[in-house]
């Protein structure tokens, strides 16, 4: 029996780039693939970060038994609206576009992709740190600056005296959050010779190679500060211009998590006064200070770009898939959140 499958794509991931990875599946599998319109977004009470109108998903839709979406939005009219839907694969590690508890009244069962982007955020951060401490960004700059000016000659071989930075080697980083991409960055810092102590409420067992300490202790001690956590209301501005003042002075901090779990006017205020040394961002506040943090030599800020591989949005589909092969045959469903 074929299983019929809506593919439908957004603005950072299209259905085309899915096709790539998704055509040839395997025979038992009928593909159809749309792209959701990004530049209508409905309010939608209790989903974030989506995409589209949901029923422009229900007038897309024929008699697809599964849908599958990035950041397209699936609401309780949707479901009633196209009754046929048992499955909905959100190629997402958190899928918030997403009404669970409207699909589990329906019974519809909803997998997602946890810890697909794991090694390539984990990457990003280090990167970061390492690129912050050795001052490329204030070096390049520097160089470029020189060439929009005319400038030809370089002494290349004593220029760099300029620009003394410090190695990651002996420094202490401070994990918040010690999930899978936490213990990713744990491995490359220990790899780069750091040593790493982690703060988490949730955790169930002490991660190797992670010395777990109160928050505290982590933000008052670490020469790196790295956001891993999940957002939640409770964690709003969880690093807050208190905790800042607290860190040591000259310390980086990293958030290549979530925007909301720090006060970035805190932030600003702690670069501009040189209480921190520099950060690293990955993600900012839509309506806050990016424009003014984004001018700062001592500041890599990037707009999410984490997850933005070709792999990762590889393996998200590739454990979708999987999962949607168990369903067809009838078997478990590994990575089912309702």
């Amino acid at each position: 029996m074929t299983t019929s499958i809506l593919v439908m794509g957004d603005s950072y991931l299209s259905a085309d780039q899915m096709r790539r990875t998704l055509d040839g599946w395997g025979a038992g599998f009928r593909l159809r693939y749309e792209d959701i319109d990004g530049s209508v977004r409905p309010t939608l009470p209790g989903l974030a970060e989506y995409q589209g109108d949901p029923m422009a998903i229900a007038a897309a839709m024929d008699d697809e038994t599964v849908l599958l979406v990035h950041a397209a939005p699936v609401t309780a009219e949707l479901l009633d609206a196209r009754p046929q839907i048992r499955l909905i694969a959100c190629a997402r590690g958190n899928p918030i576009n997403v009404d669970l508890a409207a699909a589990r009244e329906r019974g519809v069962a909803v997998i997602n992709t946890p810890a697909k982007n794991a090694d390539s955020v984990a990457d990003l951060t280090l990167s970061g740190v390492n690129q912050l401490m050795r001052r490329q960004n204030e070096a390049s700059s520097w160089l470029r600056e020189r060439a929009l000016a005319g400038e030809t000659h370089l002494d290349s071989t004593f220029s760099g005296g300029m620009w003394m930075g410090r190695e990651p080697r002996s420094a202490v980083l401070g994990l918040i959050g010690v999930g899978a991409i936490g213990r990713k960055v744990s491995a490359l810092a220990t790899a780069f010779g750091m040593s790493v102590q982690g703060y988490d409420p949730y955790v169930t067992s002490v991660p190797p190679g992670i010395a777990m300490v109160d928050l505290d202790e982590l933000i008052s001690t670490s020469d790196v500060v790295s956001l891993h956590a999940k957002a939640t209301a409770e964690n709003r501005h969880l690093v807050d211009t208190g905790r800042i003042a607290r860190m040591k002075r000259g310390a980086i901090l990293v958030n290549t998590a979530r925007e909301s779990l720090l006060d970035e006017s805190a932030l600003l205020d702690a670069l501009w006064s040189g209480q921190l040394g520099g950060a690293v961002l990955d993600v900012c506040e839509p309506d806050g200070v990016w424009p003014q943090l984004v001018q700062l030599p001592n500041v890599i800020l990037t707009p999410h770009i984490g997850g933005a591989t070709e792999q990762v949005q590889e393996r998200g589909l590739r454990m979708l898939m999987q999962d949607i092969e168990s369903f067809a045959s009838g078997g478990v469903l590994q990575r089912r959140v309702a």
